[in-house]
């Protein structure tokens, strides 16, 4: 699953922004006429996003290593000590990882929004950080080819949070009241 990343680079990170505020906008609008209809779909939609994050983040991805040392705590930690021996190709690739969780988390946040019935965005933005903490433990306690990180956790809050954004624009454009359909 990580070959996803070879494909991220700013014109795909772009896309999916704008794909994400369209999606919204269209969410929106439906959800103005049929609410019932919006918190369904959304919730469908969620669960199969979600169970595909977590084939892609908690399936083992080597044997156990049998000790619960892989994890890292310092932000940018893999940039702060280990470049030196690294290629530009090797340095490239974790900015399109960390990229790569943000786009994979703003789904998250849009879709868990739409699926409640009265959303909070500060309830949706605490579920994705809590959902995104019990990722990282999972793989911690794996510790199967994967490390808890505290830079996934960052950018997969920031992406849930750029999901938010993405609501937030759609809402202030395509206000709800004005959709409304009059009986």
């Amino acid at each position: 699953m990580w070959q996803v990343v070879l494909y991220v680079s700013p014109v795909s990170c772009l896309a999916a922004a704008v794909l994400a505020v369209l999606l919204c906008f269209l969410a929106e609008f439906i959800a103005a006429r049929r609410p019932d209809v919006i918190r369904v779909a959304s919730g469908f939609l969620l669960t199969l996003w979600v169970l595909l994050v977590l084939a892609a983040t908690v399936i083992p991805d080597g044997p156990p290593t049998g000790g619960f040392d892989q994890i890292y705590w310092l932000p940018g930690e893999g940039l702060i000590y280990g470049t030196d021996n690294m290629g530009s190709n090797e340095i490239s690739m974790i900015f399109k990882q960390e990229a790569a969780n943000a786009v994979m988390f703003a789904p998250i946040a849009i879709l868990a929004y739409y699926a409640l019935r009265n959303p909070s965005r500060l309830l949706v933005l605490a579920g994705c950080v809590a959902f995104s903490c019990g990722i990282e433990l999972i793989q911690w306690l794996e510790q199967a080819g994967r490390t808890a990180d505290v830079d996934d956790l960052m950018f997969n809050s920031l992406g849930a949070a750029c999901g938010l954004a993405a609501i937030s624009i759609a809402s202030i454009v395509i206000p709800r009241k004005r959709l409304r359909v009059r009986a």
